[in-house]
């Protein structure tokens, strides 16, 4: 079982992670125009991937 100062900063960690993964999607979005078909499919499928984990953080 986690103490208290353990899970206040296991927390903040997800959160500067979380960070990171909305700094990389404005840089996507940024790009999106200069890719591929065949690479803005991939993108979507991992762009689906994580609003289905972020949509049961929701819940």
């Amino acid at each position: 079982m986690m103490t208290p100062a353990e899970r206040t900063e296991r927390l903040s960690h997800l959160k500067d992670e979380m960070r990171k993964l909305e700094v990389l999607f404005e840089e996507t979005e940024i790009a999106f125009g200069h890719l591929t078909e065949e690479e803005k499919r991939s993108l979507k499928g991992l762009a689906s991937a994580i609003e289905y984990q972020a949509s049961k953080l929701k819940s």
